[in-house]
């Protein structure tokens, strides 16, 4: 019996890093990003990016990651010193297996080992001489690992086909929940700028203050 469960860790670990397929969920998610273009003509948003570290450990959001995706984008730019700054703070949670982890070491990983989490995160503009809050925006997430050989299949289609769809090997690891969320920024910062055209004003008077230095 011993023997026939130390063969089971082997075989769930050894899962674990293949066999790993993440969704992600952003509710009330913006993806309408049609008037980048007609904003960028007048020069990317450019703001000095400030991490609040949050106090668990650290976590998909509370990473460099977030940073890198940030960095990616065609309607924002990053700078240190620029006077518009933008502080981006999580929390985060998690529900663990449970008895499906469980059944997936007596069944050698066939049975799926269910993880959810429930996150929050919010990118707060400000600018830097007042200190006053331009706008902010917060976006619940939820996450759901699925760990099984019977994932393989959809690991190798859904990301292809859908960027809610993601693999890796823990939930520290998936990219998929990073670019939607930073795309659901953009839409709502573009949204919010043809909306209320002062706005816009105002984030690019910023950044031509940063570039007249």
């Amino acid at each position: 019996m011993k023997l026939f469960f130390q063969l089971a860790l082997v075989f769930a670990l050894s899962f674990s890093f293949s066999c790993n397929l993440h969704y992600f969920s952003i509710a009330n998610r913006n993806s309408d990003n049609s008037n980048t273009g007609e904003i960028l003509m007048q020069g990317k948003i450019r703001f000095n990016l400030i991490r609040s570290e949050e106090a668990a450990k650290p976590n998909l959001y509370n990473s460099p990651a977030v940073e890198y995706e940030l960095a990616k984008s065609k309607l924002f730019g990053l700078s240190k010193t620029s006077k518009l700054d933008l502080t981006y703070t999580t929390s985060t949670g998690m529900n663990h297996a449970g008895i499906s982890a469980l059944l997936f070491l007596l069944t050698l990983g066939i049975f799926p080992s269910f993880e959810e989490s429930h996150s929050n995160v919010t990118f707060a503009l400000y600018d830097r001489d007042s200190r006053k809050i331009i706008r902010d925006y917060t976006y619940p997430i939820r996450g759901r690992r699925i760990i099984s050989w019977l994932t393989i299949p959809f690991y190798l289609v859904l990301p292809i086909v859908s960027k809610s769809f993601d693999g890796g090997i823990n939930d520290t690891t998936s990219s998929a929940s990073i670019r939607l969320l930073v795309e659901s920024f953009e839409a709502d910062v573009i949204k919010d700028c043809k909306e209320n055209p002062e706005l816009l004003q105002k984030f690019q008077t910023l950044s031509k203050e940063l570039m007249e230095l």
